[in-house]
């Protein structure tokens, strides 16, 4: 039951890729009191750390619903497993305590290396390949135990991507050109489309536990991904699967990009379309502000043969430096792991 006439929604994150939009999509939800929760302070909001319990009590009094957008997205197994699995126990202990309905956001990593073909939820035990997907992966049992939902993304586009277009440009460089002519097909969703999603499943979503894939119905290539993020560029060469191995024999920092963005990561989202009736149809579309998003990130041109370091990188998103689950250019939240 609400607490109030207006019921909170608060999200967890909401200074972050993902969990920014998701509160874009609260402040918008007529009939709801959006509460943004950071990490660090901002113009309005609540301040709380995920480790720290004392904080999450105050800035979550009240809450009828909560968006939880805040993971660790490093390397490190100690902050994977504080940030991600006692970080996530601890919000969904405060949730539980305010009889407060969960959506934590995770991502399709959970399910380790691929191909993966249209997969359905629960279809697949979930295999995490690194101590980062592992926390997420225990993260999501600590949510369902919970009663709580768990949505899981592939690739995530749109303004503000510091993850999925810069590790497409830095891998494309560094091989020459795309793998196999970019044949390989993956799930992909635009920001605001996957925030407006978490609101959507937050607040009017089923209220039984349940894991939910996120990405346009459509599956895209490699090559129809990088035709929609630079629809100006001119076409890129193609790179056999042999050759591009070779060169991340030279080059092991990209053999994880290699690995992922070379084979087929795809899931079946008709479930979560289902619960919400948020749009996912084809075709695949960027907003305005997105290509410009993109076009500023790409200089001179693809083909450029420049390698870029693929390893993680700070950021700011749980409450330490961290990385906000994606590399410079490919990670988890954004592209599997």
């Amino acid at each position: 039951m609400p607490h109030g006439d207006r019921p909170i929604l608060a999200v967890i994150g909401a200074n972050g890729f993902v969990g920014g939009a998701a509160y874009r999509a609260a402040a918008k939800q007529s009939g709801w009191q959006a509460r943004p929760i950071t990490r660090s302070i901002r113009e309005s909001g609540a301040v709380a750390d995920v480790r720290d319990t004392a904080a999450l009590k105050a800035v979550l009094a009240g809450a009828d619903v909560i968006i939880h957008a805040a993971s660790y997205i490093g390397d490190d197994p100690v902050i994977c497993a504080t940030v991600n699995v006692q970080g996530t126990l601890n919000v969904a202990t405060r949730a539980a305590a305010e009889g407060a309905r969960l959506v934590y956001l995770s991502t399709a990593a959970v399910y380790g290396r691929g191909p993966h073909e249209m997969v359905v939820e629960c279809a697949l035990p979930v295999r995490p390949a690194s101590p980062r997907s592992a926390s997420r992966a225990d993260a999501e049992q600590i949510v369902l135990d919970h009663g709580g939902m768990v949505v899981r993304p592939h690739l995530v586009t749109g303004t503000g991507d510091h993850w999925v277009g810069p590790g497409i440009l830095a891998l494309t460089r560094a091989l020459g050109g795309l793998v196999d002519d970019g044949i390989a097909r993956h799930s992909v969703i635009e920001v605001e489309m996957l925030g407006q999603l978490l609101v959507s499943l937050a607040s009017a979503g089923p209220s039984s536990a349940g894991v939910f894939h996120a990405a346009n119905l459509v599956p895209l290539t490699t090559r129809q991904l990088c035709e929609t993020l630079w629809q100006d560029a001119p076409p890129l060469s193609s790179v056999s699967a042999l050759d591009a191995a070779q060169i991340a024999n030279e080059l092991p920092q990209i053999k994880h990009a290699l690995d992922l963005l070379a084979t087929d990561h795809t899931f079946d989202s008709r479930a979560v379309k289902a619960a919400t009736g948020v749009p996912l149809g084809d075709p695949f579309e960027l907003p305005q502000a997105a290509l410009d998003w993109y076009r500023a990130l790409r200089p001179a041109g693809l083909e450029l043969r420049v390698v870029s370091d693929l390893g993680p990188r700070p950021s700011d998103q749980a409450g330490v430096p961290i990385h906000v689950d994606q590399r410079p250019g490919l990670h988890p939240t954004s592209l599997g792991c």
